[in-house]
């Protein structure tokens, strides 16, 4: 990484300012050098870290400079060159911050230390900031949840693909948790000290899009007042997550497509060629392979994204996780409530598992935090829970289907009318079909068949029905969840 610091020297005198710059290139480092704290000012965007700072200048001095420096970036180190006379200068610019100072004629060796020094200090605060962005949480897959098989599958391909620096594609359905999947993948791997930078495809505007990822120059366009960094270049050194990936404008494509083969990236009104280290993740809700195939999007740039493919199965794909996911947040959302609620009764607990959940993960999170708010007891009831999922009335559809598939295409069970059947096999077949149409919802079943619940567990009992419909559990009677 040090070949990649990058050291700003400022300093009016052509012989001080050469001197430095060689010096610097020697300890390892890029340097670029400035006769004026104005010019200085308006590159720090590229990214410096640190500043070595001449305090007498004409024009703008360093004191001003510093002020500027203190205001845009208080956390960049800046080092100040003094000269003799200027030494009560050098200790009021420790006061307004300055990192250290350093009299000519300059010691080599003293400014390779300071310079390590600083070095060092702006890392570890960019590090900090980045860890108190992340709201001190550290993200693994041991904090995504789910106990079934096909979560299995995902937690195993994240283990696999963490270290590996290949692009990673994540498909799934929205509320699935996608990104949540390429945070564990960045904190686990090896670019884990380095930025995660998100950024949703579908909400730029098209004509913002080409600025957001990859920057800006002062200038380039009505509003740029000053030079900026793009996404991409933000995410330098860390993951880079194109979350809707599949709304990406045809232009931007074809600009993400080229820079993904020359690993750089040219500003908005730049001519600079930037090199950039970044990981890229893209995750969308749409099948992107149809979208190749409609022309919607680029088939190279689809090869290029789709390296290691992570499917992320809907909720309704893993209702045995539904239990779990509702302790978890219970637990999360107890403090933020202020009530001690610890568990979900059995008929509300029937009742989600039953449900459809078209906004997955995220729709369970939002619905147990609402329940939460209008419970008066210390547990979760029926009651508490949206018309929809108490009254059965969005009963799941079926399967997490791929696009262009229908769940109104399932057959439900079928009777023969080629021969007489006992009625006890008629009421049989009749709760079968009943359970397969509502999958498994039993308050919505009841009111169907127009029999009351009580009787309808009996009937179960009676057909042994647990064993053959798939859509019943053979633990139904212990779903709700405790602590105990």
């Amino acid at each position: 990484m040090k070949a990649n610091t990058l050291i700003f020297v400022v300093d009016d005198e052509p012989t001080a300012r050469t001197l430095m710059s060689k010096w610097i290139q020697k300890f390892g480092y890029k340097v670029r050098t400035f006769s004026d704290g104005e010019k200085c000012l308006e590159a720090l965007d590229e990214g410096p870290s640190a500043i070595c700072l001449d305090i007498m200048m004409p024009g703008l001095d360093g004191i001003e400079v510093l002020k500027h420096i203190q205001i845009i970036e208080n956390q960049l180190p800046v080092i100040m060159v003094t000269a003799k006379d200027s030494l009560e200068l050098a200790v009021k610019s420790m006061k307004l911050g300055a990192y250290d100072y350093i009299r000519k004629p300059i010691d080599r060796s003293r400014l390779e230390t300071s310079l390590k020094k600083a070095v060092e200090k702006y890392a570890m605060a960019k590090k900090i900031t980045r860890l108190q962005k992340e709201l001190g949480h550290t993200y693994s897959f041991h904090n995504i949840i789910g106990k079934t098989a096909v979560m299995d599958k995902v937690f195993n391909q994240i283990e696999k693909v963490a270290n590996n620096n290949i692009n990673v594609f994540i498909q799934g359905d929205s509320g699935t948790g996608k990104e949540l999947v390429a945070r564990a993948i960045h904190y686990q791997g090896s670019r884990q000290e380095g930025p995660f930078e998100a950024v949703n495809c579908g909400a730029i505007p098209e004509n913002l899009q080409e600025s957001e990822f990859f920057g800006h120059q002062k200038g380039a366009f009505t509003g740029a007042v000053r030079s900026q960094a793009g996404k991409i270049e933000v995410a330098n050194g860390g993951t880079l997550f194109l979350d809707e990936v599949g709304d990406m404008s045809p232009s931007l494509q074809v600009k993400l497509l080229r820079f993904l083969e020359t690993r750089t990236i040219e500003r908005v009104g730049g001519r600079k060629r930037i090199p950039i280290d970044v990981r890229i993740i893209s995750a969308t809700n749409k099948m992107l392979k149809k979208e190749t195939e409609t022309g919607n999007f680029r088939e190279d740039l689809y090869y290029r994204l789709m390296v290691y493919p992570i499917s992320i199965p809907c909720l309704r794909d893993r209702k045995e996780d539904i239990p779990v996911l509702a302790q978890h947040f219970l637990n999360k959302y107890m403090k933020e409530t202020k009530k001690d609620i610890r568990s979900v009764d059995h008929d509300a607990m029937e009742a989600m598992v039953a449900y459809a959940w078209p906004g997955n993960v995220r729709e369970l999170e939002n619905v147990i935090q609402r329940a939460m708010v209008t419970s008066d007891s210390d547990h979760l009831e029926i009651s508490n829970l949206p018309s929809e999922i108490a009254d059965g009335s969005r009963a799941d559809p079926g399967e997490c289907l791929p696009e262009g598939e229908k769940s109104e295409n399932r057959k439900p069970v079928e009777f023969s009318s080629r021969e007489v059947a006992p009625l006890s096999t008629m009421e049989k077949l009749a709760m079968l079909n009943a359970l397969e149409l509502t999958r498994g919802n039993l308050a919505l079943t009841a009111k169907k068949l127009e029999i009351s619940r009580a009787t309808l567990y009996r009937k179960i009992d009676k057909y042994d029905l647990r064993t053959l419909s798939p859509f019943l559990r053979k633990d139904q009677g212990t779903m709700e969840i405790s602590n105990a």
